[in-house]
């Protein structure tokens, strides 16, 4: 049967073994697609309410504090909750179709009676992980190019109270997020591959997965070069609005980095006694706005580099260790 129908004889026959999950996606791709979509629909309807409120003199206005209260009310809430669903959309990719992609078939062992056929064992495994990608990058580039774009929509009014650099909706936007499902696909397959059991390839893909997303979180401030900012003033800012801060500390009045003070801010006159203790400014590292994107891309070929690699080396599982 495989011999006959080559690659597209078990691109089928992946289709028909993991078909309840792939129809569970597509309907959660279209039920979160749908709402991501009406919600920046409602955004792009609700902006021109916001015509004139920005910039100092909107802050004094009645008129514009309760559109934009409004416009928070309307949109903050129901977006949040939206992206943080979608903070877990990388995992259900590598537990639904990476974990039992290969499990099931070596575990009932099947996989003996298709490696016996005329497929070589590189189609038979390119056939099978082609569904599965094919359609990691699809759904999951659907939902968050819809939640991109609502947050895009509301990411001005929304201002401080929304930061871009937060896991929601950092985590949830842009094309990092398809490129860490895809990650988490290529770990669920590679652990179905090792683990050989349905069950245990789930169980170990959410852990591994869930380490794996956490270590990207708590490195994306080292994904590109940081800026830095000083003040030669104890109270200012060196940080502009809307900034990642990352690090900050006490400038002398030699230009040098020094140790804080903590017993100055239980002091009457704060600002008083840092001077007095050689304080003269403020220094700052920070990713201001406008390194969101390319650290964005950063980690999206971080992630892409990390599943072709293991996606290499399944290939030579499959290969030389598959029997």
């Amino acid at each position: 049967m495989i011999g006959v129908r080559g690659v597209s004889g078990v691109s089928w026959l992946v289709w028909r073994q993991h078909r309840t999950a792939l129809w569970a996606l597509l309907a959660t791709t279209v039920l979160v697609g749908g709402y991501l979509v009406s919600g920046a629909l409602a955004a792009h309807t609700d902006l021109p309410g916001l015509d004139g409120c920005t910039g100092a003199a909107a802050e004094h206005s009645r008129r514009c504090s309760d559109a934009l209260t409004t416009f928070q009310m309307r949109h903050q809430h129901p977006l949040r909750t939206a992206l943080q669903g979608l903070l877990l959309l990388p995992l259900l990719f590598g537990l639904f179709l990476g974990g039992p992609l290969f499990a099931q078939e070596l575990e009932c062992g099947t996989h003996r009676t298709a490696l016996s056929q005329s497929v070589t064992r590189t189609r038979w495994f390119l056939a099978k992980l082609a569904v599965p990608v094919t359609l990691t990058i699809l759904f999951s580039g659907l939902i968050t190019a819809a939640a991109t774009w609502w947050w895009h929509t509301v990411a001005t009014p929304l201002g401080s109270t929304f930061p871009w650099y937060g896991p929601m909706p950092f985590d949830a936007v842009g094309p990092a997020p398809t490129a860490k499902a895809v990650l988490m696909l290529l770990i669920g397959i590679t652990l179905s591959l090792l683990v050989r059991r349905t069950v245990g390839a789930m169980g170990a893909t959410v852990a591994v997965g869930a380490v794996v997303l956490f270590a990207l979180e708590q490195a994306r401030g080292a994904l590109w070069p940081v800026a830095e900012g000083r003040v030669y003033d104890v109270g200012g800012d060196p940080a502009p609005s809307g900034a990642w801060l990352l690090d900050e500390g006490l400038l002398s009045t030699g230009g040098r980095r020094m140790a804080d003070l903590p017993d100055c801010l239980a002091a009457t006159d704060p600002t008083r006694c840092l001077t007095a203790h050689g304080a003269a400014g403020r220094w700052a590292e920070y990713h201001p706005s406008a390194h969101m994107w390319p650290l964005q891309w950063t980690e999206t070929a971080l992630c892409l580099t990390a599943a072709v690699a293991l996606a290499l080396f399944c290939h030579w599982w499959t290969r030389r260790r598959l029997t």
